[in-house]
């Protein structure tokens, strides 16, 4: 019994991991597609539908993409009626999979295995390697349904275990509450499928036990939702109570038509796990239908009952940085970069208030630019420990370069941020507090400089939110002209020190350290437009 049950879970340990690297090449080879989807969202339940099972085929997860819906939501990117539907078609995705198992290939995992590390290793590009990193994942799954099959083949003479699933198959809700528990357990239904189809390649289990095994792996896959909503906003509450209910309901459901689904299934196929294989499909597909029509209803029922509280938003903690979409890269740069965007604007209003303080002595409004500093400053460690947080193990090299360019980004920021309080603010006191009175030249001169910096922070900011490229090189372009600027204001300056005016003699050393700065703050705008165009 000890080799069965050390078969067992090696076997089982062979298809996670085997599901882990699939995962992986899959989020490599198509993950960019993610963040496509998510920009380009519809209300269209149907597109919803293939959403949700797009998703879930990438992540090979259906756990983990109901799991990421949890944390878009939370963090404000998707509304409750959106992820309804694709909610219920991350359900979908997984029927994709169990299928596949239900083939007998489990000999030719070795050779799958063999053809993956080749093409992993030898593939020149990155796309050849990704693909080999698929094979291996797949060649794994079979490898430990090949495991797991073999090993549970001496329980055939096994009399205790023989009674014991005769006895679950008498006691059908006791079968699917052992199955949701071993679900959650393992989290994944996935793995619970390929048990019961190794299982029935041995003769060990009937169609009667495995419907509510299937339909306890349903259940069971909703507890890690169900903890990721904890903590999180109202929205993303009602999309953990969606879940279980959707499961929950389809589930008693099934449950109860269990004796048709027998007789439909078995007119299916004549072979076992085949039978397995679509049965789970049926229940899943049908669990799915059941509910589509329905979704905008059932959002108008989920917010009677989780109502939404006025929420006020504090913009010292992250407001997208959710670590539920670490797992994708994809999603989580996108996140990353929505909270990026908020730095930005703080950083373009400690710009714009900086010159009005200049121009109109407004001291109030130092206070306030100082705090927005430390606004900069908080977000930017959140973001970077955020990014840092991803696994750089089982990044892409296109991923990699990804991740430093949000952290040159999120730097230049900061430093921008960092200049205006520490550099500018003081220059300004210092005008405030010695009552200095610029010449009107000067004047025009440093709110000319500061207009040309505001517009090129402006523009690179937007290149960065846009991805335009085009934008970010007309930063880059623009530079030279600032450079050249500034050197013009100085020697403008001091053609006004060599003949003598007073004014510009007594805020020499302000003007000439503001528009320095002002050059130094475009410095950082030229940075981020290289980042935008991969310059870095």
């Amino acid at each position: 019994m000890f080799f069965v049950l050390m078969g067992l879970i090696g076997g089982l340990a062979l298809f996670l991991y085997g599901m882990q690297i699939t995962s992986e090449g899959l989020k490599n080879t198509f993950g960019n597609k993610l963040k496509q989807i998510l920009s380009s969202l519809s209300r269209n339940k149907l597109i919803a539908l293939l959403t949700g099972i797009i998703i879930t085929f990438t992540i090979q997860s259906s756990t983990a993409a109901s799991t990421l819906l949890v944390s878009l939501v939370n963090t404000g990117i998707m509304s409750l009626s959106q992820t309804l539907g694709i909610l219920l078609g991350t359900s979908m995705g997984t029927t994709l999979t169990a299928q596949i198992i239900a083939f007998k290939v489990s000999d030719y995992a070795l050779l799958i295995i063999v053809l993956g590390f080749g093409l992993k290793l030898l593939g020149r590009k990155r796309k050849q390697r990704f693909i080999g990193n698929i094979l291996l994942g797949i060649g794994f799954i079979f490898l430990g349904m090949k495991v797991m099959s073999e090993s549970v083949s001496p329980l055939k003479d096994h009399t205790l275990f023989k009674e014991t699933l005769t006895n679950l198959e008498h006691i059908p809700l006791l079968a699917l509450l052992a199955s949701a528990l071993l679900t959650s357990v393992i989290q994944s239904s996935t793995a619970t499928m390929g048990l019961t189809i190794s299982l029935a390649m041995q003769g060990l289990i009937s169609l009667n036990l495995a419907i509510p095994i299937i339909l306890g792996s349903h259940l069971g896959s909703c507890s890690t939702v169900l903890f990721a909503g904890i903590g999180a906003s109202r929205s993303a509450k009602r999309v953990t109570l969606a879940n279980l209910l959707f499961k929950l309901v389809g589930v008693i459901v099934f449950f109860l038509l269990t004796p048709y689904i027998i007789l439909l299934i078995q007119k299916s196929s004549a072979n076992l796990p085949r039978q397995i294989a679509n049965a789970h499909a049926l229940i899943i597909v049908g669990n799915a239908l059941i509910f589509l029509p329905f979704t905008e209803k059932f959002a108008k029922f989920l917010e009677k009952i989780i109502p939404q509280t006025e929420e006020v938003e504090v913009l010292q903690k992250p407001k997208f940085l959710d670590s539920g979409a670490l797992g994708t890269p994809e999603i989580a740069f996108y996140l990353a970069s929505k909270e990026i965007l908020r730095i930005s604007n703080a950083v373009e209003e400690m710009v714009l208030g900086v010159m009005k303080v200049f121009t109109d002595n407004d001291e109030r409004l130092l206070d306030e630019i100082s705090a927005q500093d430390m606004v900069v400053d908080n977000l930017s460690r959140e973001i970077t420990k955020y990014l840092t947080r991803i696994s750089f193990e089982t990044l892409s090299e296109e991923h990699s370069k990804e991740v430093f360019r949000l952290l040159y980004i999120v730097d230049d920021l900061e430093h921008i941020g960092d200049l205006i309080d520490k550099n500018l603010i003081p220059l300004v006191e210092k005008k405030i507090d010695h009552s200095l009175v610029f010449s009107e030249k000067g004047v025009e001169e440093i709110k000319n400089m500061h207009q040309e910096v505001y517009n090129n922070l402006r523009n690179a900011i937007g290149a960065f939110a846009l991805q335009d490229q085009r934008m970010a090189q007309k930063v880059i372009d623009h530079k030279e002209y600032i450079d050249s600027l500034e050197i013009t204001l100085r020697k403008t300056h001091i053609n006004r020190l060599n003949v003598g005016i007073e004014l510009s003699q007594k805020t020499s050393g302000v003007h000439l350290d503001l528009i320095n700065i002002l050059k130094r703050i475009n410095d950082h705008s030229f940075s981020i437009a290289r980042a935008v165009v991969g310059e870095i």
